[in-house]
């Protein structure tokens, strides 16, 4: 396989988890949220390395599924990745306490979870500019 048909590839794979991304996103604003956990599934089987989507599963499971336990272990894998996500996030505290991300409460992430999770996107991706 040459060089250009190799990375070629590697593009199109990139290609696809983002539109699986974007299918979660589109869901998870629908209030689908299994099926939005799913498509999160199926871009981490390409891009198992991408903190973001991690953290994005992490508050489709926190904040639409209440499934606390599992979003844990996503947020602990995204914050092994990316060590600036451990920095913003912080989602080992005792119940009871603040569970922000940048300011947004993820227990209200039940209604507008796309516009939550589009503002702490704009929010991360405006600071690396």
């Amino acid at each position: 396989m040459s060089k250009k048909h190799a990375w070629n590839r590697k593009d199109q794979l990139l290609d696809k988890a983002d539109e699986m991304v974007l299918k979660a996103d589109i869901l998870a604003h629908e209030s689908k949220f299994e099926e939005a956990n799913e498509y999160y599934d199926k871009a981490l089987e390409i891009v198992p390395g991408n903190a973001d989507v991690w953290a994005f599963k992490g508050i489709t499971l926190e904040g639409g599924l209440n499934k606390q336990d599992e979003a844990m272990q996503c947020w602990q894998k995204a914050q092994q990745i990316d060590h600036e996500i451990a920095d913003a996030v912080d989602m080992s505290e005792e119940e009871g306490e603040s569970t922000e991300i940048e300011g947004i409460d993820l227990n209200s992430l039940h209604g507008g979870c796309k516009e939550k999770i589009v503002r702490l996107m704009m929010k991360k991706y405006a600071g690396k500019k």
